[in-house]
């Protein structure tokens, strides 16, 4: 803890880089090594190509596009399926944050307009992201399905739910706090 009296000097990017990165590569190993297992594994070359090139497609889709599909303009929907717990676990999330005030009890990760709007374009990509992944766990699952491989459907549909559908919720959660506390300086 800083001596009273003297402002606490902001965190290093390495180090904040560094504590949001391990939450990242903790859940990115756990969920997309299955799926690589599952596809070198079981899946035709031509299909895993065909699935993946579709599944890129969302890419393309424009930022605008991204209310439509939004849950809720409402916190509240969001609380109740659990998103907030998701947000603790997550990089930028309440765990790294308590890490990161543990040695510099004044920081925020959003302080001002600047960086909440930074925020709130992080928030798209990262949906967009995981928008991606979400369509090609759920081509991968189906295609599991489809050849009777019961397990690795409901395994790679279980992933997909944690790894995508819930991040891309917690985007549309954040936005939502976001406009409804924005920072006014």
């Amino acid at each position: 803890m800083p001596p009273t009296g003297k402002k606490a000097a902001a965190p290093s990017p390495a180090l904040l880089a560094f504590y949001n990165a391990v939450p990242n590569v903790f859940w990115s190993v756990l969920s997309l090594v299955p799926i690589c297992i599952f596809c070198y594994q079981h899946m035709a070359r031509p299909w895993l190509y065909g699935l993946l090139a579709a599944s890129l497609l969302a890419y393309a889709l424009p930022t605008a596009w991204f209310p439509y599909w939004q849950l809720s303009s409402s916190s509240a929907a969001y609380r109740k399926l659990g998103v907030p717990i998701v947000n603790r676990f997550t990089q930028h999330g309440d765990l790294i944050n308590g890490l990161v005030r543990r040695q510099h009890p004044n920081y925020r990760h959003v302080r001002h307009r600047a960086s909440a709007a930074a925020l709130r374009r992080t928030s798209y990509h990262q949906e967009r992201f995981h928008l991606v992944l979400l369509l090609f766990f759920l081509f991968s699952s189906v295609y599991a399905a489809a050849y009777g491989h019961w397990k690795w459907a409901a395994a790679l549909t279980l992933i997909n739910v944690l790894y995508n559908l819930y991040p891309m919720w917690l985007q549309q959660y954040l936005r939502v706090r976001l406009r409804l506390h924005a920072p006014t300086s």
